[in-house]
């Protein structure tokens, strides 16, 4: 690199001396003679005019030779600005002399834009590494929802006609011979479940759809993910007025037959378990918020043993305790989820894409929907029990 700034700067030492012969020994002779005559003859202004396009051409050499000079302290003057600075500064041993002398010194950065003003310091893709990328990062999605406990129907219409036994008479009786047979009866009524629409959109512009490869399985996913959330949420604590009706709110209520002071968590969710079972269900699923889980298994005796083995599945009167985020702290349902109830699924969860939304192609933007329609059946309200361990706690200490 230095030879070939010494061989740089030569060169322009020799531009220098012929641009100073022209000056000296043409231009200026013909100068002095203008100021003499007061008039430029057309033979003076020809001759000028030729020296004066001599004089412009070498000093453009001059100008290209001084670039040359300044990109010489630049092995790469499409490299980042980090890169080159970094090579002056070895280049000068700028760091060794700093840490001998204990001061700083001055910095020769010619030749080096470092405001990235050049067209040719652009970053191009023929130039550069691609980026890899990650895996686009959300919130975990849940492993489990509701709706993979019970059992799922089609729907074919808007509502669901459920027929029920609403009351009966069991006249069963021993008949004796010639003894008129006692009669019995019963009353049958329907229960209208309306199916129910859980929905949102969405909105984001085409370029990213195009230019974000992930993006598209992102939205299928993701989307789709927060929507079984809420329908979680729907399916246990829907109001059922113009909602769905949840699981909590159309199970049987808890009722205490412990009234002992040494109850517990375990005893509680037992009892309840043993109320499903008088009902005629077999209770397979015990919910619990998983904080509420946690209190569970850390239950001890009064000598503070175990009553449960922390690191082993629970099981409680048959049933396995599932920790679900969906259920609120505090909040225990203990039910035959097989018989109990049924999802009838009229239009499963979908997304539909939009570019004629409002003012979409005007601002390029898509418009994406996210919809389901379903209707929750709870057959028996008695094949569920719903309660809190706080009120449960205190009717069981009473």
């Amino acid at each position: 690199m230095e030879n070939e700034k010494d061989i740089l700067q030569q060169e322009a030492e020799k531009l220098e001396r012929k641009m100073s012969k022209l000056v000296d020994n043409k231009i200026d002779p013909l100068l002095e003679k203008l100021a003499t005559m007061g008039e430029l003859s057309p033979e003076m202004s020809t001759e000028l005019k030729s020296y004066g396009a001599k004089f412009t051409a070498l000093q453009s050499q001059c100008d290209a030779l001084d670039l040359k000079l300044q990109k010489s302290n630049v092995p790469n003057s499409d490299a980042p600005i980090y890169d080159q600075i970094m090579h002056v500064i070895k280049g000068m041993d700028w760091m060794t002399n700093w840490k001998a002398a204990k001061r700083g010194g001055t910095l020769d950065l010619k030749g080096i834009d470092i405001m990235q003003t050049k067209v040719g310091t652009v970053t191009r893709v023929a130039d550069t590494i691609p980026p890899q990328f990650t895996p686009f990062q959300y919130n975990p999605g849940r492993r489990m929802h509701v709706r993979d406990l019970l059992p799922i129907g089609t729907a074919t219409s808007n509502t669901i006609w459920m027929p029920y036994e609403s009351a009966t008479t069991n006249g069963f009786a021993r008949v004796a011979e010639g003894a008129k047979k006692p009669q019995s009866d019963f009353t049958p009524a329907v229960v209208k479940w309306p199916v129910e629409k859980i929905a949102t959109w969405i909105k984001f512009s085409e370029e990213i759809l195009e230019d974000m490869p992930q993006f598209t399985s992102y939205i299928t996913t993701r989307w789709i993910e927060l929507l079984k959330q809420v329908e979680d949420t729907k399916l246990l604590y829907g109001t059922g007025s113009s909602d769905v009706k949840g699981l909590t709110v159309a199970a049987a209520a808890y009722v205490d037959v412990l009234a002992s002071g040494a109850i517990d968590r375990w005893m509680i969710l037992d009892a309840a378990a043993t109320q499903v079972q008088v009902a005629n269900f077999t209770p397979n699923f015990i919910l619990l918020h998983p904080t509420t889980a946690m209190h569970l298994r850390q239950s001890r005796s009064t000598t503070y043993e175990y009553i449960l083995k922390p690191n082993e599945p629970v099981m409680i009167n048959g049933c396995t305790v599932i920790p679900h985020t969906a259920m609120a702290v505090g909040d225990f349902l203990v039910g035959d989820f097989n018989m109990g109830a049924q999802i009838w699924d009229r239009k499963a969860a979908n997304i539909k894409f939009y570019d004629q939304d409002e003012d979409n192609a005007q601002l390029n933007l898509i418009t994406a929907i996210i919809e389901e329609r379903l209707a929750l059946v709870t057959y028996q309200a008695t094949a569920f029990v719903f309660g809190d361990f706080l009120s449960a706690l205190a009717k069981g200490s009473a």
